[in-house]
């Protein structure tokens, strides 16, 4: 089995085909990998197929021991049947999910490259629907990959969130961090929501917090969804979007 690479499917399959002197019908092609024309010129791949020669046919009694073999029942380690349809099923989604995150690693991985910083990447998949990065970097670099009040960090998550969504994974929350961040932030966060409802309760007016991205405000609104004195709500277009809290 030999893989050939191109810029397309199309390309990679009649590159082996020449070099194995084969027809399309005498050879068997698996995709390995997708072309990918990248996301603003970072991350780009070639297609890669694997091909194989096609067995020749089985002669009439080469068929008929074929068939006497097929219609034993194989036990192997308890198990008398194959796998169900939703096993299979269930094992193609998670293998393509790790496929997800090996490309996403490598994008990111680019990108900070791109921007000169020395790191290495962790990934944490805790469920099919959550996926934890870790950026390890020299402790006098980390505030720069952070941003002020986390602008940068909060704009390569919003790459990798589109990246991931790009490949088809749009239930899947990716969570950037970078020497603990992200709970530090939401300590910051649920402080400010509780002191800004006081605000609002003795002044007896709403007051508007500076714009943040929807993952914050979401956290500013569930901090005070059980405050019987405030409510919360957002107004404004994105990026200018900001979360008010007004007495009831």
């Amino acid at each position: 089995m030999t893989t050939y690479s191109g810029k397309t499917i199309e390309e990679a399959i009649a590159n082996g085909l020449k070099d194995l002197s084969l027809t399309r019908d005498q050879a068997s092609v698996a995709v390995k990998v997708q072309p990918r024309n990248g996301f603003f010129g970072i991350g780009r791949k070639l297609a890669q197929v694997e091909i194989t020669k096609k067995e020749e046919p089985k002669t009439e009694e080469n068929n008929q021991a074929s068939v006497k073999i097929v219609n034993q029942t194989f036990t192997v380690a308890g198990f008398d049947q194959a796998p169900t349809e939703d096993e299979d099923s269930e094992e193609q989604n998670e293998e393509k999910l790790q496929d997800i995150v090996t490309d996403l690693s490598t994008y990111l991985n680019d990108v900070i490259d791109a921007m000169g910083f020395e790191h290495t990447l962790s990934t944490d998949l805790k469920n099919h629907h959550s996926l934890y990065v870790n950026i390890d970097t020299a402790e006098e670099k980390q505030s720069l990959l952070i941003g002020r009040h986390g602008r940068t960090i909060n704009a390569m998550q919003g790459l990798a969130q589109i990246y991931v969504n790009r490949l088809g994974a749009n239930n899947l929350n990716v969570v950037l961090d970078i020497a603990n961040y992200r709970a530090r932030r939401s300590e910051a966060l649920a402080q400010l929501a509780e002191k800004t409802a006081r605000n609002a309760i003795a002044n007896g007016k709403p007051v508007y917090l500076n714009p943040m991205p929807a993952f914050e405000r979401k956290e500013i609104h569930n901090v005070l969804a059980d405050n019987d004195h405030v409510i919360t709500y957002s107004t404004g277009r994105e990026p200018h979007r900001v979360i008010v809290v007004a007495p009831k």
